[in-house]
């Protein structure tokens, strides 16, 4: 090997060794915001429970905001975020997906279980028979709640609830988890209206020519009634009144 590509390669190894220290020398304020957000709560002990953990951050924003956020190794878990001043370092808003520890895990889960099966609210949805259910409670990270589900066949009752810092457990909701709330109720009813009407016969002919049209649905003075309308522009090229109960389209124009 001569001696200029000894020089040569020596000289790359330095100038490779020294790229992190340039790359924060560039950049000064976006490794403290990661350093910052890294050695707080809940971050420094999250972060530890995951080797080789990437931070990402960027900015800062008009208001001087960083956006801090960390990802495991593969870059397929997302660990977590916070938004920090890039001036004061304070952390403005933050969270992580943190398990509970395992013995807050014990401890509360037997609070949670009996606050919940005595609740007058959770026992009405019950039909105040408890003892024909079965009962789960887990502890959802995401949502930061405790879930307490009751099953009995294809029925289920959920109660979420949270243990509050004086360690009195509130119970936030209870919910049927398999009902549609009324905007989702509302939104498949129309669909399923406007499905219904396009089976009506005639239809294939008066959206022949149109590819632009479009569908507005309607109730029509009942609950399972709905008048669905084919429209292109301002021109109406077909209406259907459609009963959902009896799955028939009543009439056509």
């Amino acid at each position: 090997m001569s001696k200029w590509l000894k020089v040569t390669l020596l000289l790359l190894v330095a100038v490779l060794a020294a790229l992190p220290a340039l790359a924060q020398d560039e950049d000064p304020v976006r490794a403290k915001v990661i350093f910052v957000v890294e050695n707080t709560e809940p971050f420094a002990q999250w972060l530890e429970t995951w080797p080789d953990y990437i931070p990402e951050a960027w900015g800062p924003d008009e208001n001087g905001v960083w956006y801090v956020e960390f990802y495991d190794a593969a870059h397929e878990e997302w660990l977590g975020y916070a938004n920090i001043n890039g001036e004061t370092y304070e952390i403005l808003d933050s969270f992580a997906p943190t398990p509970l520890p395992t013995a807050v895990f014990q401890e509360q889960m037997p609070q949670v279980l009996t606050v919940v099966a005595h609740d007058a609210e959770v026992l009405a949805w019950l039909g105040d028979m408890p003892e024909l259910w079965d009962v789960y409670a887990d502890w959802n990270r995401w949502d930061q709640q405790w879930e307490v589900y009751y099953v009995r066949g294809i029925e289920q009752v959920t109660a979420y609830a949270v243990v509050e810092e004086e360690g009195d457990v509130q119970i936030t909701d209870v919910v049927d988890p398999n009902a549609l709330d009324d905007e989702e109720a509302l939104a498949e009813a129309r669909n399923a209206a406007i499905n219904l009407a396009y089976t009506a016969p005639g239809i294939d002919t008066a959206l022949t020519g149109h590819d632009n049209w479009t569908t507005y649905a309607q109730q029509q003075g009942g609950e399972d009634v709905w008048g669905v309308a084919f429209v292109d522009g301002d021109t109406t090229l077909f209406f259907a009144l459609v009963d959902l109960a009896q799955g028939e389209v009543l009439s056509t124009e």
